[in-house]
């Protein structure tokens, strides 16, 4: 860091200390000028550009403790290069400052033109960028910032999405909702904000979900929500994957949803699986259902049962199929059986 630059970040800690904001203790080569108690907007409208804010905000309970990595998977992420991989591991959650965003924002013409949201602990290199640090801020001033990113589209609203569906507070959670509930948006943005709310916003992203398979008219985002499920954390999502098999018109959401089952690993899944082959009555849904058996760990013994059982021809026909695609010699050695 060069001798100004280091100057300015040694000002900036005595003023962090004088008012109480605590810097990210993994920001580093940054030239960081502390704005305590000036908003986001506020901040965004005095930066110049290529200035990044910086703030602080309490992150949803069970947060990923998000980070960047390069292309050899190491952990940090740098205000001066674009692309970075971004995202989290479920099982960080529980390490210091997962419970906790940092957020930062690159303002170009009084406007954000890019987003990072990482955990307290995430190593953050500034690259000599001037990063005006806001300290803690609530959920809702962040979102200000963040949602009109989100709405801007293209692939910082994305980034936008993913780091407003990790924030506290039922601010998140009405963004999602007013997403996935807008018929004028494409399926794709709205199935995006599907896959967060379920992903990252627990029981409010489940009741979304729940809702959305109950009266949404767009089998392609039913569809979606039944993915978003096997990514919740709520105990019902597997109760909700077989009530979509069973009760929604559309054969293609209720095939899904027997697949998706089996993808959960849910105790039970591939015993429910089967019994549906006795009670669907569409043949394509049928083939879904032996395909779902096929993914399960006991696929072999799955299809095996079903090989040996008294069902129509097209559903041996799908099962002897799905056993020709196995590696397990039961496999190869039942099909010798049924030739000779």
């Amino acid at each position: 860091m060069s001798r100004p630059a280091t100057l300015v970040a040694a000002g900036a800690l005595l003023a962090a200390a004088a008012f109480g904001a605590d810097l990210p203790p993994a920001l580093t080569g940054a030239q960081v000028e502390v704005l305590p108690g000036v908003s986001p907007r506020a901040a965004q409208a005095r930066a110049a550009d290529g200035d990044w804010l910086a703030w602080s905000v309490s992150a949803v309970a069970g947060a990923e403790e998000l980070c960047c990595w390069n292309g050899s998977r190491a952990r940090g992420c740098s205000l001066g290069r674009e692309p970075q991989g971004w995202g989290g591991s479920p099982n960080a959650a529980a390490q210091p400052g997962a419970r906790e965003l940092v957020v930062f924002a690159r303002v170009e013409r009084h406007a954000v033109s890019a987003l990072r949201a990482v955990a307290r602990g995430c190593p953050v290199d500034g690259a000599g960028r001037r990063v005006l640090w806001l300290g803690t801020v609530a959920p809702e001033a962040s979102l200000e910032i963040v949602s009109a990113l989100v709405e801007a589209g293209g692939e910082p609203g994305e980034t936008a999405l993913a780091a407003a569906a990790h924030h506290a507070g039922a601010g998140a959670d009405a963004l999602l909702e007013r997403r996935v509930l807008d018929r004028a948006l494409a399926s794709e943005a709205r199935g995006q904000a599907l896959f967060w709310a379920g992903h990252a916003r627990a029981a409010a992203g489940y009741s979304l979900l729940d809702r959305v398979l109950d009266s949404e008219p767009d089998v392609e985002l039913r569809q979606q929500a039944l993915f978003a499920l096997t990514q919740s954390s709520v105990p019902e999502a597997p109760d909700r994957l077989r009530r979509a098999a069973v009760d929604d018109a559309s054969a293609e959401v209720r095939g899904q949803a027997l697949f998706w089952l089996a993808q959960s690993d849910a105790p039970g899944a591939g015993d429910w699986i089967l019994g549906r082959l006795d009670d669907e009555t569409d043949e394509e849904v049928r083939g879904q259902a032996v395909f779902a058996l096929s993914r399960l760990d006991d696929g072999t013994d799955r299809l095996l049962a079903v090989l040996r059982s008294e069902r129509d021809a097209e559903t041996i026909r799908q099962a002897l199929f799905w056993l020709g695609q196995s590696d397990d010699p039961r496999a190869l050695a039942e099909l010798e059986r049924i030739l000779d």
